[in-house]
């Protein structure tokens, strides 16, 4: 009998952990709130987990370069960073390493739902954004990335 007990009790905790994976999926705005860390910038890029293979001090983009619009902006994207001389990577698919599979999940699916391209920069990601914000965010994270080395050095 105590042992169909905490059988009982482990499928119970699997049903609530089901439920409430299907509960985030089928309405995923109540799943989490977003924290100081989440917050966008003045660009609108958020904080989001890197996929594999991202790079500090480089902009991947994720998206077509078919003759949809889609493809048509990642196209013009990668073409003007790559005249501003601004380092990146396209590519049309991510994969993520293990971790808080879940939260990354979440966080991801929230970003990918957008236009495309995606972009990354820095720990930071946001759909579909003007070169502009991608220059900014670019520009705002590689100077504070030299402020931390240099104050590094003078310790």
């Amino acid at each position: 009998m105590k042992g169909s007990t905490l059988v009982l009790a482990v499928i119970g905790s699997g049903v609530g952990v089901l439920l409430l994976l299907a509960g985030i999926v089928m309405n995923p705005g109540s799943a989490t709130r977003p924290t100081a860390a989440k917050v966008a910038t003045e660009t609108g890029f958020v904080s989001v987990p890197l996929p594999e293979g991202a790079v500090a001090n480089e902009v991947l983009i994720v998206g077509p370069t078919c003759n949809r619009p889609q493809g048509a902006r990642t196209r013009a994207l990668v073409s003007s960073l790559a005249q501003l001389k601004i380092p990146y990577r396209q590519t049309t698919s991510i994969s993520l390493s293990s971790g808080d599979v879940l939260g990354n999940m979440l966080q991801l699916k929230r970003l990918m739902a957008g236009d495309a391209p995606i972009v990354f920069v820095n720990g930071k990601g946001k759909a579909n954004p003007s070169l502009n914000e991608v220059v900014t965010e670019y520009r705002l994270a590689s100077s504070l990335q030299s402020w931390s080395e240099e104050q590094r050095q003078n310790l």
